[in-house]
């Protein structure tokens, strides 16, 4: 049981970070689209159609997409003045209590996405604009990625449970606050051969 668990947290994690490189490719691409319209627009008195519309569904792909992403590089703001005061087995409960707080918070944002992705696909209803884009297509990509959250949000509670009860000297480790060292330690393999260049002699 353990051993699948963690296989499944391992492996959403490198989907979601492969999804979160499509989200980003997206942004991308909305950016040019923008850049695109401004000039036609500025040169040649002519607009392209939904650019605005276009961006506003690329924002709802990548904000749900992100949550999962936070998620999986434990990036969540949570605040620690006190709890590292406490007992380590007082911390570790709190740290389990914190992920299965976020798997019901989670599963509460993908119940209604899916509900309101239900609702537009049985009225077949589209967008009020030029593009008259079917509402299903934006609502599917968004109720994706927060179906997405809500699972992985699931696995992580559910592994950080099962950590407590197994081997409650991970958890802290792997379900604790994020400290400072573990993110210079991170910053340098990231930046690891990169070499910074000295500023030239006045």
């Amino acid at each position: 049981m353990t051993a699948l668990v963690q296989f499944l947290s391992r492996a959403l994690d490198k989907t979601v970070l492969a999804l979160a490189f499509t989200a980003g490719t997206a942004v991308f691409a909305l950016a040019f689209l923008i850049v695109t319209d401004i000039v036609a627009r500025r040169l040649f008195a002519f607009s392209l159609q939904g650019t605005d519309e276009l961006g506003g569904y690329a924002l709802a792909m990548v904000g749900s997409l992100g949550f999962a992403f936070v998620l999986a590089e434990r990036g969540f703001t949570r605040i620690d003045l006190t709890v590292r005061l406490l007992p380590r087995p007082l911390r570790n409960l709190l740290h389990v209590i914190a992920y299965l707080t976020l798997a019901g918070v989670a599963a509460f944002f993908a119940s209604q996405a899916i509900f309101e992705l239900q609702e537009t696909w049985l009225f077949d209803t589209h967008a009020n604009t030029p593009l008259q884009t079917p509402l299903w297509i934006p609502q599917g990509l968004w109720a994706l990625g927060m179906s997405l959250f809500a699972f992985a949000a699931a696995i992580h509670a559910l592994r950080s449970l099962i950590l407590l009860v197994v081997a409650p000297g991970r958890v802290e480790r792997e379900y604790g606050f994020t400290r400072v060292e573990e993110e210079l330690e991170e910053f340098q393999r990231a930046t690891k051969g990169q070499t910074v260049d000295a500023p030239p002699p006045k």
